[in-house]
C-alpha cells in the first residue's frame, strides 16, 4: 500500500527489508532505562523501541540484481574514511512516521554525522528501493532514536506533552473530567496514567556512534566497526573481546585514555571528582566508555590516566568519591597507586566525619576557588568560583563542565575525560571567556 508517496511497512515482507544504523553504545543501558519508563507510566509499552539507535538509511529494499555482498562493500567504502561519529542526545521529539505517529529523542548532528549519512545515501540509494522520503532528499532527513513509534495521534500528543513539560502524570486528574474529553481519554488509554509520577526529564546526553550496523528483517546481519575498519558479524567467535578492543581503540582516539605522561613543568593545582573506582555500576549509570562490569579495566584506565597527568610532588584535590561499592578497595590501598599529595574531600559515598574533609577554598591568580563535593552545599556567602562533582554528566544542562553565569565548575571524572585538570587550564578558560561572553556554558571538556 502506498500512502502520500511512502509504502506503508506493514504490507512489506519483513525478510525482504533492509536498515541501516548506528546503535548506541555507550548510553544504550541509560536511554533503555528511560523509554521503559516511559513506556511503564504511559502504557506505550508495546509500542516502544527495544534497540535505540539512528537509522541512517532506510527500510528498504535491494533492486533486482542487487546483492548483499554489494550492500556491504558500498558502506565498507564509505565508512573506511571516518572515525567515530559524535552527537548529542538532547530531549524530546514528535514526528509522523510509516504507521502512526513517533516520540523520539532529539539527536543534534555533528559535521561526521551529517556527511557519513549524507554518503551513506548516495550509496547505498544506487542498490535500493527505499520506502522512507527522507532518504530522498538529505536535507529532509530527521535525525531521531526512537522512544515509541505506530502510536495514534492523540495518545502521542498526550504522551509527548507531558514529557516535554516535566510535569506530573496527575495532571490529568479523572475526578475533573466530563463529558466527551474524558470519553475520548479513555479509549485512548488516557486516563490509566499512573497518579503522582512524573516522566523522565528530558535527556541531554553525549554519545559516539562506533558502528553502523546493517539490519535485514529482524535481526543483525553485519556491522562495520569504525575503530577496527572491518566487518564484525554476529557469529565472530569472541564477541565480547571485540567489543573491549572496540572500546579501548576509542577511547585512546577520544582523549579518555592517555598512554603517556603529559606532565607540565610548571608548579600547578589539580582537581577531580567522582572517580567511583571499584564501582561496576558506574559505568552503565554515567555511560562510561567501558564494557559493562569491566570495573578492573576502568580502574586501570583511571589511575594510568591521574599518574600520566599528576607528579609525584603536584598538589590534587579529589573532590569526593573516590571508590564506591562491594569491589571496592579500601582508599588508602589507591591513594598509594596514585602520585601528588592527594587531599580528599567527602563526598556522599565517602567514610565520616572523621574521614575526608568537607570543603576547601583555593586561591588561584587572585580568584577564590571553593571546592565542594555538592554544589547544593555551597554557603550562600561565598561569592568565587564553584569547583564540584556529585552529578556527573547526569545533569549536563543545569551542570555543564563550566557554567559561566553561574561560575560553577563540575569536575566529575565523565566530563573532564577521566583525567584531572589543572586550576591553571580552568583560569585560562575563565580568562578567555571574556573576548567571547555570548557563551553561557561548556558541556564537556575540550583537549
Amino acid at each position: 500500500m502506498v500512502y502520500n508517496g511512502t509504502v506503508v511497512m506493514a504490507d512489506i515482507v519483513l525478510e525482504n527489508i533492509f536498515l541501516v544504523e548506528i546503535r548506541l553504545g555507550r548510553t544504550k543501558w541509560r536511554i533503555k532505562e528511560t523509554t521503559a519508563e516511559i513506556g511503564r507510566i504511559f502504557h506505550i509499552g508495546e509500542f516502544c523501541e527495544k534497540h535505540p539507535h539512528i537509522t541512517l538509511f532506510g527500510p528498504f529494499s535491494l533492486k533486482k540484481g542487487a546483492s548483499v555482498a554489494q550492500l556491504q562493500n558500498v558502506i565498507g567504502d564509505v565508512a573506511q574514511s571516518f572515525g567515530a561519529i559524535p552527537f548529542l542526545v538532547n530531549g524530546f521529539e514528535m514526528n509522523q512516521g510509516l504507521n502512526g505517529a513517533v516520540i523520539a529523542y532529539r539527536i543534534i548532528t555533528t559535521d561526521p554525522l551529517v556527511e557519513l549519512t549524507e554518503a551513506i545515501m548516495a550509496a547505498v540509494g544506487e542498490l535500493a528501493e527505499t520506502f522512507n522520503i527522507w532518504d530522498r532528499d538529505p536535507a529532509l532527513k530527521w535525525f531521531h532514536v526512537t522512544i515509541a513509534n505506530n502510536l495514534d495521534r492523540g495518545k502521542a500528543m498526550h504522551v509527548f506533552n507531558h514529557m516535554s513539560e516535566q510535569s506530573p502524570s496527575s495532571t490529568y486528574n479523572r475526578e475533573k473530567q466530563e463529558g466527551f474529553l474524558t470519553r475520548v481519554r479513555s479509549s485512548l488509554g488516557m486516563d490509566r496514567v499512573t497518579e503522582h509520577e512524573t516522566p523522565p526529564s528530558p535527556p541531554l546526553i553525549d554519545e559516539d556512534g562506533l558502528r553502523i550496523t546493517i539490519v535485514n528483517g529482524d535481526h543483525i546481519l553485519a556491522e562495520y566497526d569504525l575503530m577496527q575498519h572491518r566487518w564484525i558479524t554476529q557469529n565472530d567467535p569472541g564477541a565480547l573481546s571485540e567489543w573491549q578492543r572496540t572500546m579501548k581503540l576509542y577511547r585512546r582516539s577520544s582523549g579518555f585514555e592517555r598512554t603517556r605522561s603529559l606532565y607540565t613543568h610548571k608548579e600547578d593545582i589539580f582537581v577531580i571528582s567522582d572517580l567511583h573506582l571499584g564501582h561496576a555500576n558506574i559505568i552503565k549509570y554515567c555511560s562510561r566508555p567501558f564494557p559493562h562490569n569491566a570495573v578492573d579495566e576502568m580502574d586501570q584506565v583511571l589511575i594510568r590516566n591521574w599518574n600520566y597527568t599528576v607528579k609525584p610532588g603536584d598538589r590534587i584535590y579529589h573532590i569526593g568519591d573516590l571508590c564506591y561499592g562491594s569491589l571496592a578497595k579500601n582508599p588508602s590501598e589507591y591513594l598509594q597507586r596514585l602520585n601528588g599529595r592527594c587531599t580528599l574531600i567527602q563526598g556522599n559515598h565517602d567514610g565520616g566525619p572523621t574521614g575526608p574533609i568537607h570543603k576547601v577554598t583555593v586561591i588561584h591568580n587572585k580568584i577564590p576557588f571553593l571546592l565542594i563535593h555538592d554544589p547544593g552545599n555551597v554557603p550562600k556567602s561565598f561569592d568565587g568560583w564553584v569547583i564540584h562533582g556529585h552529578h556527573h554528566n547526569n545533569d549536563l544542562k543545569n551542570y555543564p563542565f563550566i557554567n559561566f553565569e553561574n561560575r560553577r565548575i563540575n569536575v566529575s571524572a565523565e566530563l573532564v575525560k577521566y583525567q584531572p585538570v589543572s586550576l591553571f587550564d580552568l583560569f585560562t578558560i575563565i580568562k578567555n571567556h571574556q573576548t567571547k561572553p555570548e557563551v553561557k556554558s561548556i558541556l564537556l571538556r575540550e583537549m
